[in-house]
């Protein structure tokens, strides 16, 4: 027996104790109490209602993967790495670890039924549709709304940089707390715009729209039925990803008749590469086969897509998280 190949493989098949320990160090606010320096940790366990064996432990682990670092025996600090699970820091990815947790966690134990059927997990595990049993457990949708917004900062770069002379209203379709919409109005004080979720969802929106509430209101309804129309510009930040090929074709489909003939069509969505192997861009488009039965596609998978329901792919704009993708309405 090979035992470099062995050791390799264990550290693969056990990885996911190290995203439960991100997790839960993060549930406890460690990441937060140590953004102001180091601490000794007996303090530190103190402080936050842990064991103070099991917190070094567990901090020594995180160590070794570079988010925490021990400059003296039992004294912690926070690496560079570890500052972004800070709930405050830019672009954080403290509520992403919670996201990648809890019900998340749950539904990857049925993988083996959405390899088998090419149909979510989650479904299995919880008797119903993700964002369904998200709508009946405000807690989670709260968190899960949290973990999008920490993503927005990095996400929108392609989005909020192009040049939005030529449009004026936009609807953000699937637009959630508005967080995305608000940015976008904020940085091109011309646009006015709606955004468009579930009316439960879009309730949450007010406070990220504080400050463009003059132009920027918000909508009710369900993108499946129909979309609000005659709008500018239609955004779909990952949204298309959640649903399989057929749904993804509704929603494009309700963009398309919504849309005037010069209107635009504006995705935000990671482009995978066939050769992605394990890559952060496979890795989530497994995630979003068990997670929702949704998928992440190719740029000729997007090609194929937009020709079927009325668009076409105009460009591609790479961003350091997702690209910007955007089509104009087929006239063949």
């Amino acid at each position: 027996m090979n035992q470099d190949n062995n050791a390799q493989l264990r550290r693969k098949i056990m990885g996911y104790l190290v995203s439960q320990a991100i997790f839960a160090v993060c549930e406890l606010g460690v990441p937060d109490r140590l953004a102001a320096g180091p601490m000794p940790l007996p303090e530190l366990a103190r402080d936050r209602g842990a064991d103070p064996d099991a917190l070094r432990r567990f901090l020594r682990v995180l160590a070794g993967e570079g988010l925490f670092t021990e400059p003296a025996p039992d004294l912690f600090a926070l690496a560079e790495l570890g500052e972004l699970l800070c709930t405050g820091a830019d672009g954080s990815l403290h509520h992403l670890a919670g996201l990648m947790s809890g019900e998340a966690y749950q539904a990857w134990g049925a993988a083996p039924y959405s390899v088998r059927t090419g149909a979510a997990g989650f479904d299995q595990v919880y008797g119903m549709p993700y964002f369904a049993w998200l709508a009946e457990n405000p807690a989670e949708a709260e968190r899960f709304d949290q973990g999008q917004a920490g993503l927005v900062e990095v996400r929108l770069l392609p989005l909020l940089d192009r040049d939005w002379s030529g449009v004026t209203s936009v609807v953000d379709v699937g637009g959630g707390n508005g967080m995305l919409l608000a940015r976008l109005a904020a940085r091109h004080p011309h646009l006015t715009g709606v955004v468009f979720d579930l009316p439960h969802v879009v309730e949450s929106a007010g406070p990220a729209l504080t400050e463009v509430a003059d132009r920027v209101g918000t909508a009710g309804g369900d993108f499946f039925d129909k979309v609000p129309p005659g709008a500018d510009a239609y955004v779909l930040s990952q949204i298309l990803h959640d649903w399989n090929d057929e749904r993804a074709g509704v929603i494009l489909a309700n963009c398309r008749q919504a849309m005037p003939g010069n209107g635009r069509l504006f995705i935000v969505e990671q482009i995978l590469d066939p050769d992605a192997g394990s890559g952060p861009a496979a890795l989530l488009d497994l995630h979003m086969l068990v997670l929702l039965g949704g998928r992440e596609r190719t740029r000729a998978d997007w090609e194929r897509l937009l020709h079927e329901t009325g668009f076409v792919l105009e460009s591609v704009t790479a961003g350091p998280r997702s690209s910007l993708l955007t089509a104009r309405p087929r006239t063949s």
